[in-house]
């Protein structure tokens, strides 16, 4: 069995190679440049580089066309927005050849969009925040008598299409009405794309997870955020595993159902500090970034895609360790710098001392917590982040040196701000 991974430099493709490979798949991981965090695996039985679906989609398509036929591969696993776009997007011509666990391209695009998908969301009656939707710098002025902040600003889709490529975005929190201004004079894509201002929640952010069959839940998972990159909110560095909530679910099942989602999804939600209550923030219709935490626990998301993408019945869990925590200690590492060193883009009332930071970090450390990239019987991946990570910390450092009035503030690899 053969099956190609894509984005091999990401931690949920070295997450699917470890899981597909200690079950005897043959996992071949593609990236755009020839080494990578997951090829690294010792589960990975070859790699390969193709044109890079962010500023050649075209020759990625291309690729992936090829693939398919001439290596016999039985089942892709895209794990990015953007190639799994591509692969929902073409997946009619691909089964053909291999099997795709992917949603319709159509569902995929509706809930990639975030405005679409809060609109839907308000209308299931699930709790979203304010949000105003505003289309570029004159959609800005027509909204801005009622804008309350502060806010936080991000574009509609996380990644954007244009001719020349995917236009990568991020996520930008304002206090007052000059500075949203001047953010989207300054900011081109806000300017000329469609974007939301939405009101801040402040809380802890949780995650559900769900696999679906042409919009059945087939299994859920839930985690909590316990820690984020950046503090503010962000990606999992520190996460732990809790039982489904009954509300979460139903909500997943309102939102993808009629849809007739198929594959792996992930609801974020922000746990509202004032009411309790948890907002939801958006949808990703692809694999997440603490997927480790979910094979961990019982639930090898990995491993039921690929059977329902072969249209087997998938070997689902009847339940789960509830309580189990994973970390990714690099992401760790530059949640303490930035709180260390006070770099975080929008720090809340009541954010921990340095010196709770640092006793935190070190409870974290603590035996029966998984380590995500450090494993036992697979070294190399992590031998290879750290390598990246020093050796781009090192250049961040000389650069700095050498240019003292650059307007960047060096923490850490995974933690640089530029202004």
């Amino acid at each position: 069995m053969n099956v190609f991974v894509t984005d091999g430099d990401q931690r949920p493709a070295l997450a699917i190679t470890r899981s597909l490979g200690r079950r005897g798949l043959s996992v071949i991981v593609g990236e755009e440049h020839s080494h990578s965090l997951a090829s690294a695996s010792r589960y990975c039985v070859r790699s390969m580089t193709y044109p890079s679906p962010h500023r050649d989609p075209e020759g990625f398509d291309r690729f992936i066309a090829r693939l398919v036929v001439r290596d016999r591969i039985d089942v892709v696993m895209p794990v990015t927005d953007v190639t799994t776009h591509a692969i929902a997007r073409n997946q009619d011509a691909l089964r053909i050849h291999a099997a795709v666990a992917v949603p319709p391209f159509d569902a995929f695009e509706r809930v990639t969009d975030k405005a679409s998908l809060l609109q839907r969301a308000s209308k299931c009656g699930i709790p979203t925040p304010v949000t105003h939707t505003v289309d570029g710098i004159a959609g800005l002025k027509a909204a801005q008598d009622d804008i309350v902040f502060p806010v936080v600003v991000k574009s509609t889709r996380s990644r954007i299409p244009t001719p020349d490529g995917w236009v990568g975005t991020g996520i930008h929190y304002v206090a007052n009405l000059d500075e949203l201004r001047r953010l989207y004079r300054e900011t081109s894509y806000l300017a000329s794309y469609p974007s939301l201002i939405q009101q801040r929640i402040v809380g802890s952010g949780l995650g559900v997870f769900v696999l679906c069959d042409r919009g059945r839940i087939l299994t859920a998972f839930q985690h909590a955020r316990l820690r984020e990159w950046p503090p503010s909110g962000g990606i999992s560095v520190f996460a732990e595993s809790q039982a489904v909530d009954a509300t979460l679910r139903d909500q997943a099942a309102r939102l993808l159902e009629p849809l007739g989602w198929h594959g792996v999804a992930m609801l974020e939600y922000k746990r509202d500090r004032r009411t309790g209550t948890p907002v939801l923030m958006e949808v990703n219709g692809r694999f997440w970034g603490s997927l480790q935490l979910a094979i961990d626990a019982g639930v090898d998301f990995p491993y039921l895609s690929c059977q329902l993408a072969l249209g087997e019945t998938p070997d689902l869990p009847s339940r789960y360790t509830v309580g189990h925590r994973t970390r990714w200690w690099l992401g760790d590492v530059d949640h303490a710098l930035l709180r260390v060193f006070k770099r975080d883009r929008a720090p809340i009332e009541g954010a921990p001392s340095r010196w709770r930071v640092a006793t935190d970090f070190v409870r974290a450390s603590a035996p029966g917590v998984s380590n995500e990239v450090v494993r036992a019987d697979d070294l190399a991946p992590a031998c290879r982040e750290l390598w990246t990570y020093t050796r781009t910390l090192a250049g961040l450092l000389a650069r700095r040196a050498w240019r003292p009035r650059a307007k960047t503030r060096v923490v850490a690899p995974f933690g640089v701000e530029r202004r």
